[in-house]
């Protein structure tokens, strides 16, 4: 009889445990960083980098399949800078753990540098710019 309360004990803490940590995960799941944003500042603030970024997660968190490339281009037309863009570049997550990097250029010239300042596994010595996540 014994036995039989500690094994029900068991199951009732192995149970409240696993309700702990999938409660855990959904918080961890729902925060707002799902992209990296790579920016020259000639041609946009942080407080403008910050809204790109809040209407890109709003789009996502939305439901239903996004077109990033699209909410992108809202975002920009949003912002009022549309026009400085030159170019835009969306990379998906190459891995688990790493978030898609949108890249815009006010000057296309600047592609190799901004990709560069995105890419974690350039060597120490790439060039400074400003990354946003």
């Amino acid at each position: 009889m014994r036995g039989m309360y500690i094994a029900c004990a068991a199951v009732v803490f192995l149970t409240l445990i696993v309700q702990v940590s999938r409660a855990g995960t959904n918080l961890n799941s729902s925060k707002s960083n799902l992209y990296k944003l790579v920016y020259s500042t000639d041609a946009v603030s942080s407080a403008q980098a910050a809204a790109i970024l809040a209407d890109l997660d709003a789009a996502a968190k939305s439901g239903g399949r996004v077109n990033l490339e699209g909410a992108v281009s809202e975002a920009l037309t949003k912002q009022g800078i549309e026009a400085k863009i030159k170019k835009t570049i969306i990379r998906p997550a190459s891995a688990a753990g790493q978030l898609t990097t949108i890249i815009i250029l006010s000057n296309p010239a600047d592609e190799a540098q901004a990709i560069a300042v995105s890419d974690e596994g350039v060597p120490a010595d790439k060039p400074k710019g400003k990354k946003t996540n």
